[in-house]
C-alpha cells in the first residue's frame, strides 16, 4: 500500500483502539517502526491522531483508551497507570520491580495491598498460610502411602524460589517425615512456575529415578506439567500420585474428580482470594486499619470430597459460597448476595497480575472483576510486564528532559544509542545554536525534521538494525576526529565492580570511543540498569562525571556513585 494508504489504516486503527504503540501499528502494517514513526508525525500535523510517547492516541471522543473527561484530558497514553487509579492490588513481584512500584504509589499516596506475600508499602498482604497447608498435604500424603504403597515415600519437589512457594515445599516435606520418617526426597528442582520445564524436568527425573511415587507441585501449572509427563511415559497411577498445591481453575479441577495420578491438592480457593483483595483495598482506601497479613482459608480436597464445595455447572465449576461461611473464617466480613454500596467506595481499582496463562490470576481476575462490578468499581486489570514497560518509559522521559536541561547554547554534543536517545532528541528539536553527533538512526530521524539551528552529524556505519546503531570502522573513524563538549551515553549494566557494560558486543568500541573524546560523560540510565552486569565491559563507574536517572534507585547506590565524585541528578516520578 502507498502511504496514503497506510495513513487511513493508521487513522482508523488508532480510532478503534483509542490508542496503539508504534510496534503494534508496524505489525498491523507490515512497516519499519521507523516508516510509522514518520507516518505519526504528519497525521499529528493532520490532526487526525494525536502522537504520544510510543505511539497514537485517537481525537475521536468517546474512543477506547482516548481522551477522558475525567483525567482532564489527558490520554490515559500519556499518564502513569497510577495516576488514573485510586487503590491498587499487585501479585507477587521481583524485589526490584516491586521497588518500582513502591516509589510510584508512594508520591501518588495509592493503598496498596498485596497477594500471595508482602511487597515494600503494603497496607497488608492476602495470602493463604503456606506452610500450614504444604505440612496437611504432605501428613495427607503420607496416610496415603501408608495405605496403598507398603509405607515407600520417594519424593520429586517440583519447587520455585520465592519465599512462598518454597515455604509450600518446606512445609509438605515435614508433613509427610511426620507420618513417614524414612521418606526420601530423591530431587527437589526448580520449575520456574513453567509448564514445559515441568514437563520435561518431571520425564527427566522418572527415567533416571524410577522408584518415585510422590510428586509433589508447588502450584498447578507444575502438576499440569507432570500430569502430562506420567501420561507421556504410561505410568501406572497406581503407582504414583501427584499433589498439586493450588486448585485455581477449571482445568485442575476435572482432573481431580477424574482421579488418575493427581488425587489429592490444596484448594487455596482464588475466588475467596480475589474477593478478599477487593475488600482489603477498599478498607485501605478508607484509612481503615488492616493487619499485616489477612490469611485466606484453604483446605486438602481429593475426588470424594470436591464436591463438597464446587458445583459442576453448565457454565463451568462454580465455588458455593452458602458452605463457605459454615465451614471457614474469612479475614474480612463478605456478602456477596448485598454487598455494602453505601460506604465510600474507590472509583477505580488496579489490579497488576502476574503469570497470566496460570489458572490462579484468571480465576482471581475474574472474581474481582465480578465483585467489584456489583459494588460499582471500576477495575483496571493490569498487565504485570506492560505496565512496568509503561513505568519505565514515563521514567526514561523525565530523564531524556532533565538531560536537555544540560545542552547549553553552542554546545557540541554526542547523543549515544540506546532506549532514551530518542526522547532527547524529540526535546532538543527547540535547541538553537548547538552540533548534534550521533550513531543513533533514531536520533538523526527526529532532528532532521526540526526547524532549529542545530547542525546534524552522524557518524555513518554499517547499521544494526535491531538497536538503529551505527557501527564498525567507518563511524569509529569518525569519532577520533571530534572533541566534543558533552556525551550521552546509555548502556545495559551498571554495577560498582563491574562498571559500565553492555550486552552488544559491535557497539561497544563505539562507546569508549565517546568516552574518550568526551569533556564530560554524562550517563543516561533508568533504575533496572542498575546491579546488572552485561555481556562486556565499557569503562569504569569512574569514567562518567554525572548520571541522570530515576529516583526508584536505591540511595545506598547513590552514596557510593557519589564516593567517586559523580554527580547524581534525580527524575522525580
Amino acid at each position: 500500500m502507498n502511504k496514503y494508504e497506510r495513513w487511513q489504516q493508521i487513522e482508523e486503527l488508532v480510532d478503534q483502539r483509542g490508542f496503539l504503540t508504534v510496534k503494534e501499528l508496524s505489525q498491523f502494517s507490515h512497516t519499519s517502526e521507523i516508516t510509522i514513526r514518520r507516518d505519526l508525525e504528519s497525521l499529528n500535523s493532520q490532526m487526525r491522531v494525536r502522537k504520544t510517547h510510543g505511539g497514537a492516541a485517537s481525537l475521536r471522543v468517546g474512543a477506547s483508551g482516548g481522551v477522558d473527561e475525567e483525567t482532564n484530558g489527558v490520554s490515559h497514553a500519556d499518564q502513569s497507570v497510577f495516576e488514573r487509579i485510586d487503590v491498587l492490588v499487585t501479585a507477587d513481584m521481583s524485589p526490584k520491580l516491586a521497588n518500582l512500584i513502591e516509589k510510584s504509589i508512594r508520591k501518588r499516596k495509592i493503598p496498596l495491598i498485596a497477594e500471595s506475600q508482602p511487597l515494600p508499602g503494603t497496607e497488608t498482604y492476602v495470602a493463604v498460610d503456606n506452610y500450614q497447608a504444604g505440612f496437611d498435604l504432605g501428613r495427607w500424603a503420607g496416610q496415603y502411602v501408608l495405605e496403598h504403597c507398603d509405607g515407600q515415600a520417594h519424593v520429586l519437589d517440583l519447587a520455585y524460589h520465592r519465599p512462598n512457594t518454597l515455604l509450600r515445599s518446606q512445609g509438605f516435606l515435614a508433613g509427610l517425615r511426620q507420618v513417614i520418617p524414612t521418606a526420601e526426597l530423591i530431587l527437589s528442582i526448580n520449575t520456574q512456575s513453567r509448564f514445559d520445564m515441568a514437563y520435561q524436568l518431571t520425564r527427566d527425573a522418572l527415567t533416571v529415578h524410577p522408584k518415585i511415587n510422590i510428586i509433589f507441585a508447588m502450584n498447578d501449572i507444575s502438576a499440569h506439567g507432570a500430569y502430562q509427563a506420567c501420561k507421556d511415559l504410561g505410568i501406572d497411577p497406581d503407582r504414583l500420585i501427584i499433589l498439586t498445591f493450588g486448585v485455581e481453575g477449571a482445568k485442575m479441577l476435572d482432573l481431580i474428580v477424574q482421579g488418575g495420578w493427581i488425587k489429592a491438592g490444596v484448594c487455596m480457593f482464588p475466588e475467596i482470594v480475589g474477593t478478599i483483595c477487593v475488600e482489603a483495598a477498599i478498607a485501605a482506601y478508607n484509612h481503615q486499619p488492616l493487619p499485616a497479613e489477612l490469611v485466606t482459608p484453604y483446605c486438602i480436597v481429593t475426588p470424594d470430597t470436591l464436591l463438597d464445595i464446587y458445583q459442576k455447572t453448565p457454565v463451568g465449576w462454580r465455588l458455593d459460597w452458602r458452605k463457605i461461611p459454615c465451614q471457614f473464617q474469612l479475614p474480612l466480613p463478605v456478602n456477596l448476595e448485598k454487598p455494602d454500596t453505601h460506604r465510600p467506595l474507590p472509583r477505580r481499582m488496579g489490579f497488576i497480575y502476574t503469570f497470566i496463562e496460570h489458572d490462579w490470576y484468571k480465576t482471581v481476575n475474574q472474581t474481582m472483576q465480578e465483585y467489584t462490578s456489583r459494588l460499582g468499581i471500576e477495575l483496571e486489570a493490569l498487565d504485570f510486564e506492560q505496565t512496568i514497560k509503561d513505568e519505565l518509559n514515563l521514567r526514561r522521559v523525565e530523564i531524556a528532559r532533565l538531560a536537555a536541561n544540560e545542552v547549553q547554547l553552542g554546545d557540541t554534543i554526542f547523543i549515544d544509542s540506546g532506549p532514551i536517545s530518542g526522547e532527547l532528541a524529540e526535546r532538543l528539536k527547540n535547541h538553537k545554536n548547538i552540533t548534534v553527533i550521533t550513531n543513533s538512526m533514531l536520533v538523526l530521524e527526529v532532528l532532521n525534521e526540526s526547524q532549529a539551528d542545530i547542525t546534524l552529524i552522524s557518524t555513518g556505519g554499517a547499521l544494526r538494525r535491531s538497536s538503529q546503531a551505527f557501527v564498525g570502522p567507518n563511524a569509529e573513524s569518525t569519532l577520533k576526529e571530534f572533541r566534543i563538549d558533552k556525551l550521552f551515553l546509555m548502556v545495559s549494566g551498571v554495577s560498582i565492580n563491574f562498571g559500565l557494560s553492555h550486552t552488544h558486543i559491535s557497539e561497544v568500541t563505539i562507546k569508549q570511543l565517546m568516552i574518550r573524546a568526551a569533556r564530560e560523560v554524562i550517563l543516561l540510565a533508568d533504575h533496572a540498569c542498575f546491579q546488572e552486569e552485561a555481556l562486556i565491559q565499557v569503562a569504569p563507574v569512574t569514567a562518567i562525571h554525572k548520571l541522570i536517572t530515576d529516583n526508584a534507585l536505591p540511595a545506598s547506590i547513590r552514596l557510593e556513585l557519589g564516593t567517586f565524585g559523580i554527580s547524581v541528578i534525580l527524575a522525580s516520578m
